[in-house]
């Protein structure tokens, strides 16, 4: 396990990373970003919720990062307040993604207040980069679309009608990337690659508008960070570069329940990461948090892919 002292003095030393050529515009004087980023920490059912959120928090303020950003699931809409305290204890700019299960108990409208979030989905510019959060709560019924609402979604089937984008947040899309000369890194809760079974079913929609902008602008949209699966995953699908960052607390299998929380395999300390993008020596670099599952950890014979499962999120260098 890798202490928090130690997980600090390991970022201050830095990785060895790998070049890359971007022909994006760049800012002068503004060619780097650094962001916390979290996921999954699940308030209402994770018991010491808090106590891992506090943890990626104290780390935070010791990184001093230009700012961090969850990606859903912080809560399970219930009981909020305790989790939006240690939250709003990071004294910079803050960022958040709405998850499925933050609408298992509350109106989508009421979270994106509850957060401090400008709207549902939004974008914003950061040191020469154009950072976008997409909302991919939507499910579909008899052909029209709704947002999710008091675990409503649940009807909908998984894989096909439900973990959508809209085609009004499409088109709003379309135009917001349209209108930016920056490198472009977008955020969702749900995956748009290709990884476990828990992406948007729609998501070639919004990589074929990727395709086209890369194709006219040579590679401006360059990576995405989603949660959701709880897993330690990347891959890379035409020139974009895909992230997902681990639950912070477990992962869930419906296979087996005979683990530190019945279905839930547990991880013994907070996971997150850290990631900094580098304009000037063009690259991507993210800085995880390891740690161990809390016994009994899983083995093969309990489930497939059991042995995928990892209590870490991984230290990656990559080249654009």
């Amino acid at each position: 396990m890798v202490t928090r002292r130690e997980f600090i003095t390991k970022m201050s030393a830095g990785l060895c990373c790998l070049a890359l050529n971007i022909s994006c515009k760049k800012e002068p004087g503004s060619h780097k970003v650094r962001f916390g980023v979290i996921s999954d920490v699940h308030q209402d059912l994770q018991s010491d919720a808090p106590r891992r959120l506090q943890a990626f928090i104290d780390a935070s303020k010791d990184w001093n990062p230009d700012f961090i950003i969850q990606l859903g699931d912080l809560s399970h809409g219930e009981d909020f307040d305790t989790i939006r305290k240690v939250w709003e204890q990071f004294p910079g700019k803050r960022y958040s993604v709405l998850g499925n299960h933050d609408m298992d108990h509350t109106p989508k409208d009421a979270m994106v207040k509850v957060l401090g979030m400008p709207a549902k989905y939004y974008s914003y510019d950061f040191g020469g980069i154009h950072f976008v959060v997409l909302d991919l709560n939507y499910m579909r019924e008899d052909g029209q679309f709704f947002d999710f609402d008091h675990g409503n979604y649940f009807r909908a089937k998984w894989g096909v009608d439900r973990d959508l984008i809209s085609p009004e947040e499409l088109e709003w899309l379309k135009t917001d990337l349209a209108k930016t000369d920056k490198p472009i890194v977008l955020f969702s809760h749900q995956g748009l690659d290709d990884v476990a079974k828990g992406y948007c079913p729609n998501r070639e929609e919004v990589r074929a508008l990727f395709r086209e902008i890369n194709d006219k602008n040579n590679q401006k949209v360059i990576a995405c960070f989603c949660g959701h699966n709880h897993v330690d995953a990347y891959s890379k699908i035409e020139g974009v570069h895909y992230f997902q960052i681990n639950s912070a607390s477990y992962f869930w299998t419906d296979d087996a329940d005979h683990y530190s929380n019945g279905h839930m395999i547990e991880y013994k300390d907070a996971l997150y990461a850290f990631v900094t993008i580098d304009l000037d020596s063009n690259q991507i670099t993210v800085e995880g948090v390891k740690s161990e599952f809390l016994p009994p950890a899983p083995k093969p014979e309990d489930f497939k892919n059991a042995d995928k499962v990892y209590p870490y999120v991984s230290d990656r260098v990559v080249d654009l």
